[in-house]
């Protein structure tokens, strides 16, 4: 599988003829500190687009339309209450509502569908939305076989988490790591799993591979990749890519 990392949470992911983008963010924004990924990696050739919740740098609205517009074929894959946010964007038979626990298939690429916690706000931090109504509201993927890549969206770690991981068999763990505090939770930045703790979840998971993401995005929410190397201390490879360069997954 070769990945190439669109910044923030963003991942192209393509193996086995399927090109597969997760939380791409194109759109401009005023605390944004990175620049925005090229439509040709973005937009052009993907067979489908995964969202994972519905923040704006992983779901991205007005990106949308250019997506569609450049691979006529592609499909959207939504947690099922986010169905509203873009039914009018995409059309019935284009989009795909999906559930911690369910499997896809994606033109010969398995995909499970798996938990997160995070929040859409403070005040629903940090459960798994459901308690905004209408089910889960965050998700992660796993997909593929050797490799079997994670992208955990967003989410912090709890048991839960762990125990849907552990059987799937991962090899790659592309993981946040710009983690929470108070400060950023007064403000009402909704956080993710810490450089160590997101090492400890890579461990447990029996991942050999970790990826860092959502480290470089949004001024005032940022994080040292380095800091994910240095807890990991070699119980785990890190990779810490360059944006916009294609990486090979072992």
């Amino acid at each position: 599988m070769r990945a190439t990392w669109l910044g923030q949470a963003g991942f192209r992911l393509e193996a086995d003829g399927v090109c597969v983008v997760v939380d791409p963010w194109v759109s401009p924004h005023e605390l944004r500190l990175v620049p925005p990924p090229p439509l040709g990696l973005a937009a052009e050739d993907v067979d489908w687009l995964l969202v994972t919740h519905e923040h704006l740098d992983h779901l991205d609205p007005p990106f949308l339309p250019v997506l569609l517009e450049r691979s006529p074929d592609a499909r959207v894959v939504v947690p099922a209450p986010l169905v509203p946010h873009v039914r009018d964007l995409v059309g019935g038979d284009r989009l795909v509502a999906v559930r911690p626990g369910d499997r896809l298939d994606l033109g010969g690429v398995e995909v499970h569908v798996v938990p997160a916690f995070h929040g859409v706000t403070m005040e629903d931090a940090y459960g798994d939305g459901s308690a905004l109504g209408e089910g889960p509201r965050f998700v992660g993927y796993v997909l593929g076989r050797e490799p079997c890549v994670y992208h955990a969206g967003d989410t912090i770690v709890t048991g839960a988490l762990v125990d849907a991981l552990v059987p799937l068999g991962i090899d790659v763990a592309l993981l946040p790591c710009n983690g929470r505090d108070a400060q950023r939770e007064a403000r009402g930045v909704v956080g993710n799993m810490d450089a160590a703790e997101s090492v400890d979840l890579a461990c447990r998971i029996g991942a050999s591979q970790l990826v860092p993401y959502h480290w470089d995005g949004f001024a005032g929410n940022t994080a040292s990749p380095g800091a994910v190397a240095d807890r990991a201390d070699g119980r785990v490879h890190v990779t810490v890519p360059a944006r916009f360069r294609p990486l090979d997954l072992a």
